[in-house]
């Protein structure tokens, strides 16, 4: 029987090294390990702020904020008002949409600070031990996932040597699947260039967490935590749908990669960034682009749901989807990628590709399962 639970709107950065230890019991001297790096990462907060969700977010002081502490970042120059060096104008695709902001109410941290999730000391060692399991369950794309691990999603085939892509975007409508507490379900996109990785979106389930902490990314928004819980949600059938609208893509001139959240009423939303210098691969522009649906359930149980949990059809009300999906050039031009595939691992799950829907333009719609 599943649970209803909060979405939240996630980022994660990996590295996609796995030691091997991905299914076992993990040992005393990793847990001390992890208590360790949890005493190191709670930082000095000025101000508490709780949602109505009952997160508890602590506002930093920017310069403390745990991107800091990567040892990659020790020459590296940021400010509290570190803005992008160029915004690209990605094509409108639609008219009347209820969006989420993402940010805090009431103006969000104070200037000078940035808001982080407090996590307890039991609740982090399971997001360490969540993610390293993560990343040992992935291997270089969706299509070499381990058992357990379900993608129905849009990826590019394109020859690595030859093309190469700048930063991606896709609208997801967002929807609360039903899982169990070992399970979750994702929308998003993944971004990759060899052993680096990127993805953002929404996810429901008790392993909502993911690595909130995302070494290296650097918030620059004072209202805009990298874990908030998503205000609204779509009921399928209806014809009010939610969004998240996130986009990320490198910036020329410095080669960080921005995370921004679009809105067609007032500006841009800048997040933060994931500096160039933490990265191999991905300082030099993605190779591999993904989106659509992620879900996980362990061993003997029922296959989780995915999008709103049933499988698709081309049809905005009735599945859960992410809209004008483009990725930039190397001129930082805002194309509809041509070499892609649709794939899907397991028959319970599908995704379509529509390259024109209605007003949204290029449209991916997936999901499935135990509805």
């Amino acid at each position: 029987m599943g649970i209803k639970t909060l979405a939240y709107f996630v980022i994660l950065c990996l590295f996609l090294v796995c030691d091997g230890i991905e299914g076992i019991q993990f040992s005393k001297q990793q847990e001390l390990q992890w208590i360790k790096q949890f005493k190191l990462l709670r930082k000095p907060s000025v101000k508490a702020i709780k949602t109505k969700y009952g997160d508890l977010y602590d506002c930093v002081d920017f310069y403390k904020q745990p991107a800091f502490d990567h040892p990659l970042m020790k020459n590296h120059s940021s400010h509290p008002q570190m803005r992008p060096s160029f915004v690209p104008k990605w094509k409108e695709a639609r008219n009347e949409v209820l969006v989420e902001n993402m940010q805090l109410e009431d103006g969000g941290c104070p200037e000078g600070t940035i808001p982080i999730r407090r996590w307890s000391k039991d609740e982090f060692i399971q997001i360490s031990q969540f993610t390293k399991d993560y990343v040992c369950r992935l291997k270089s794309n969706a299509n070499q996932q381990k058992p357990g691990t379900h993608f129905a999603i849009v990826q590019t085939n394109s020859d690595p040597s030859k093309v190469k892509y700048y930063g991606v975007k896709c609208d997801f409508s967002i929807y609360n699947p039903h899982v169990t507490p070992q399970q979750y379900s994702s929308a998003e996109i993944i971004i990759q260039n060899g052993n680096d990785r990127i993805q953002f979106g929404w996810t429901a389930g008790q392993s909502h967490c993911y690595n909130m902490l995302c070494p290296g990314f650097v918030n620059v928004n004072k209202r805009v935590p990298i874990d908030i819980a998503t205000k609204g949600t779509t009921i399928r059938g209806s014809t009010k749908i939610w969004f998240v609208s996130p986009f990320v893509y490198q910036d020329p001139k410095t080669g960080h990669w921005w995370l921004l959240l679009r809105n067609p009423v007032t500006p841009d939303i800048i997040v933060g960034y994931w500096p160039r210098e933490i990265f191999t691969g991905l300082a030099n522009g993605a190779t591999y682009i993904a989106v659509g649906g992620e879900a996980y359930s362990p061993p003997a149980q029922p296959l989780p749901a995915m999008g709103n949990g049933y499988y698709p059809v081309e049809d905005a009300t009735l599945s859960a989807f992410c809209s004008g999906f483009g990725v930039l050039d190397a001129n930082h031009q805002q194309i509809s990628p041509k070499q892609t595939v649709k794939y899907a691992d397991n028959w319970h799950y599908g995704v379509y590709d529509r390259e024109h829907y209605e007003n949204l333009g290029r449209t991916i719609f997936f999901g499935g399962t135990t509805m």
